[in-house]
Parts: C-alpha cells; structure tokens; sequence
C-alpha cells in the first residue's frame, strides 16, 4: 500500500492503461503539460507503451499536511490528466532541481516543492472544475503543434507556419498557448530540441560510440555547440558535457528526498 502522496507531471505526452484503488483497468492518453494526483493509500496500476518525460513527486503525508493544513485527508481525491497553466513553471523547476541532484541547494528544492502542495490544496479547493485549457487549444490543434515541432526541429520554426497549422492568428495563436500550457511556443520548442538532443546523447553512450555534440547540435535545430549548451544550462542547470558524463560514469545524479524524473 502506498504510503506517500505522489504528485505528477507530464512533460510529453503519456498513453498507456492504469487503474487506481483496484478500479478496473483503463486506457489513458495524457497530454503534455497535465498534471495528476494519487493520495497515500491508493494502489496504482500504470503501464505505458508511449511514455514520455514525466516528473513524479512523492510527499509524506505529514509533510502535505504541514505545508497544507486547510486541506482535510477526506478531501484528497485521486486526479489526473488535469490542465493547470500555473504548475508549468513549478514543474520545470522541479525537473532541474532534480537534474541537479545532490548539488541542488536545499532551500531551493524546500521552496518549490511547499510551492507545489500549495498549488495542489488550491486545485483541491477549488473543487472538481479546477483549472481549464483556453477551448481554442485543443487536443487536436495541441497535437499539430507538437508534431511540427517534431517534423521541423533542425529547421527555422516561424509562427507564421504554426498558425495556418492550426487556423488561428498568430498573436491569438501565441496567447492561448501559454494560458492553456504555460509556457510559450518558444519555450516548448526548446524542450522538444533538448528532449531529442538527450535522447541521442544517451542512444550514443548505449551503444559506446562517441558523441559529436556540433553534430547533435545541428540535429536538433540549435545554432551551435554553444548554443545547444546554454539552452541546456538554462532548462537543465547542466550542460550536455556533464549529461554525457553523468550518463557514461552510470552513476546518475542522486535526486533529492523529494523527486524524481522518469
């Protein structure tokens, strides 16, 4: 029986089939940037053939009750799949904290995870609607985004294309994207590059062949080396050199007491 409260957050889209508290079991097609909750006490099914990135949080119960204590045990109902613009940021912090590991400053990690369950006791407190996507972003117009990213990520991607993608304007377009994400279309854009920049950095350590990073770089849409390592710096708080070490030593990073990423 699961003894910890686990927070959730897809960074890529997730599919696959689960079943909580002995439910039966179910597919599921999560989304992007959606967030889920299961409370202690709540067994969990999930496997999944199309995982992507996604950070998972586990707090005891004591502590969500410190940091949250308008919040009655009752009250805490298994979610997932929900829309919420203003965990976005929160979970990126959580995904670099957690990169950095050990070397993450203690108070940095204390302060985003009591920002966490916070966010979490106001969706709660906010009762079943919680929060919702702008309706122009769609599931359908969300998808043709990402898959032009995919499509298109070693080229120049210009606003300009997404709009007619979706049959929206481009400042319209650009303005509810971040309301029902939140994060912009460049940000997200980045993510995608870093994500299959990571993807061919670890294919590479796998197979003990070597890794050009300029040549990783140009793959994935960055202007440079240079460029690919601040982006890297900025989202990650390592650069690729460090991944590569990290990932060629097999001793990855230790997480915190708090998170991890899988």
């Amino acid at each position: 029986m699961p003894t910890r409260h686990v927070i959730g957050f897809t960074f890529e889209r997730q599919r696959g089939v689960d079943a909580f508290g002995g439910a039966r079991r179910r597919p599921f097609d999560a989304e992007p940037w959606r967030l889920a909750f299961t409370p202690a006490g709540c067994d969990v099914f999930s496997a999944s053939d199309r995982g992507g990135e996604y950070l998972v949080l586990s707090v005891a119960p004591e502590t969500f009750a410190r940091l949250a204590p308008g919040i009655a045990t009752s009250h805490l109902q298994q979610f997932t799949n929900v829309a919420d613009p203003l965990f976005t940021p929160l979970a990126t912090g959580l995904r670099r904290a957690t990169v950095l590991g050990a070397v993450a400053p203690r108070l940095a990690m204390e302060t985003l995870v009591a920002a966490t369950v916070e966010r979490i006791s106001v969706l709660f407190a906010a009762g079943a609607q919680r929060a919702q996507p702008e309706r122009c972003m769609t599931s359908r117009r969300l998808k043709r985004i990402l898959d032009h990213f995919e499509a298109r990520l070693a080229e120049d991607i210009r606003l300009v294309d997404l709009a007619s993608d979706t049959g929206l304007s481009e400042c319209y377009l650009a303005r509810t994207f971040r309301a029902a994400t939140g994060t912009t279309l460049h940000a997200a854009l980045m993510e995608r590059r870093i994500a299959r920049a990571r993807s061919l950095i670890e294919a590479a350590t796998r197979h003990g062949t070597r890794t050009n990073l300029a040549e990783v770089a140009a793959a994935t849409g960055f202007s440079s080396h240079a460029h690919m390592t601040t982006a890297f710096r900025r989202m990650l708080g390592i650069t690729p050199s460090e991944w590569m070490r990290v990932l060629a030593s097999g001793s990855a990073l230790e997480p915190t007491d708090h998170s991890t990423v899988g």
